[in-house]
């Protein structure tokens, strides 16, 4: 059966599922299927939403298809549009998905309240509106300049973390929006940069990427970390990561890792798994300019 299909199937099984919980209040199909952008290593993705105040997550694994459900209060079903148009402020907690890119061509399974289809509709309107879309490129970029100025006096460490942050956060944002488009996909952000050899160059430097062979390495040094640490983080290296990288994107497989690893693992653990070099103080300055260089490359496309 083909993949397309297989993800039919088992989405039409956790709707089900989904549908019989009473706590949620709505629920969408979200990411490559309902926007019909299934590639090989296609998951499902699903975003719920009840009216308790606390977020939940699950995950796993059916007939070979990795599966997730983010669960967000109803509360959050909003989606303005001079709100989203501005640069979200920097934290290391900012992973660049707003409710535009959560919701961008989402597939509403139920809805019980109303909210989630107004936002969907909302969020169809604002993702064809290319002159919104390039204003929104244009603040970002703007923001992420300013946010890496601030950095000139940081810690190296912190300072390289951050500034890779807001290569995707502020850069690959704008990267899609100048193009008509939203962030998705963000497993494959070096790979899908590949149109514009220069930027993606830029961005494969900043986060310290080597294709395979840096892969490989990796992969070695993660494989004799301590057992808490594979404890932690197998589920998510092995069923998301490595299928992957697997299918060819060693690149975005890396650069996943260490984008959600901060503040997820204890850094001064993972650090051989990061890409820092000896010379942190160094690294900090190539990096920093590498990463203005990328959001100046950007804004001229």
């Amino acid at each position: 059966m083909p993949l397309t299909e297989r993800l039919e199937v088992l989405a039409r099984k956790k709707h089900a599922e989904f549908a019989a919980c009473p706590e949620l209040v709505a629920c969408a199909l979200t990411g490559s299927l309902p926007r019909g952008r299934v590639w090989p290593g296609s998951d499902l993705d699903f975003h719920g939403y009840w009216t308790q105040a606390e977020d939940e997550f699950e995950d796993g694994v059916e007939d070979g298809i990795y599966w997730e459900i983010n669960i967000d209060p109803l509360d959050v079903l909003t989606v303005e549009a001079v709100e989203l148009v501005q640069a979200p402020p920097f934290s290391n907690e900012q992973f660049g998905d707003t409710i535009l890119e959560v919701l961008w061509g989402a597939r509403v399974l139920f809805d019980r309240d109303g909210r989630l289809e107004a936002a969907v509709a909302e969020v169809k309107r604002l993702s064809e509106d290319r002159v919104w879309l390039r204003k929104r490129a244009a603040n970002y970029l703007r923001h992420g300049l300013e946010c890496l100025d601030a950095l000139a006096d940081a810690d190296p460490q912190q300072a390289i973390l951050d500034a890779r942050r807001m290569s995707i956060v502020y850069g690959v944002n704008a990267y899609w929006n100048a193009r008509g488009e939203l962030f998705s996909s963000a497993i494959r952000i070096p790979e899908r940069l590949g149109e514009h050899p220069e930027i993606q160059s830029l961005f494969r430097a900043i986060w310290n990427l080597g294709g395979q062979r840096g892969w490989d390495t990796f992969y070695a040094t993660y494989q004799s970390m301590p057992a808490e640490i594979r404890e932690e983080a197998d589920p998510d290296v092995l069923r998301e990561i490595l299928p992957a990288v697997q299918l060819g994107m060693a690149d975005g497989g890396l650069c996943h890792f260490r984008f959600i690893a901060e503040g997820w693992l204890p850094l001064d653990t993972v650090a051989p798994l990061m890409g820092f070099e000896a010379d942190m103080a160094a690294q900090k300055a190539r990096v920093l300019d590498q990463a203005r260089t990328l959001l100046h490359r950007i804004s001229q496309r």
